[in-house]
């Protein structure tokens, strides 16, 4: 009789895993569903920032850039814009053409945004400079290495003067971000109307 329940115990065991199985697969599916109705409840509304200037650690300020982050499917490499004063100001801008105060409408002019050259160039140049950042100063690599220089405006003259200020710090093996630092530190130092 002992061993004619085990069969039923196992049975019922094996049920009782589907059924969690089953369970846990709607509740996922339950919750997916019901982050896209948040985000639709949510795309209307007025975020904190607009009518408060948070710092970075504001908790409220944090969860406006966790709406705009879930809801507006953002790249990593858009974070660069998912700051207070710059979500501020691009809302200003928005709300100064006619357009409500909205979640929705950052998402929308990012949307519209990340489809013009303007966006793709300052993204070239955002990755260019982070790599510049981390990258050894190597003056047998300045022609490739010259163009975040370019791109931020340096004219023939200063790329030569910078370059000729490089050759005077290969031996400390700093990153281009550092040496550029204490360049532009040097130049201000000279500044006569200071």
């Amino acid at each position: 009789m002992l061993f004619a329940a085990v069969p039923l115990c196992f049975n019922l065991i094996m049920s009782l895993k589907y059924l969690i199985a089953v369970l846990f697969v709607f509740f996922c599916a339950f919750v997916k569903a019901q982050d896209v109705t948040d985000c639709e409840k949510l795309l209307d509304k007025e975020p904190y920032f607009v009518r408060h200037k948070g710092s970075d650690k504001d908790s409220l300020l944090q969860k406006d850039i966790r709406i705009l982050k879930h809801c507006g499917n953002f790249e990593d490499i858009d974070s660069v814009f998912l700051k207070g004063p710059m979500l501020g100001a691009l809302m200003l801008d928005q709300v100064r053409i006619g357009k409500p105060a909205t979640y929705r409408t950052l998402i929308e002019y990012f949307a519209a945004f990340k489809k013009t050259l303007a966006y793709k160039d300052f993204i070239k140049g955002l990755l260019l400079y982070k790599e510049m950042a981390a990258k050894k100063v190597n003056l047998d690599n300045w022609e490739s290495d010259k163009e975040l220089f370019v791109r931020m405006g340096f004219t023939a003259g200063d790329l030569e003067d910078f370059k000729g200020f490089l050759g005077s710090l290969v031996p400390e093996n700093l990153t281009y971000k550092a040496a550029l630092t204490r360049y532009m530190t040097e130049i201000e130092a000279m500044r006569v109307d200071k």
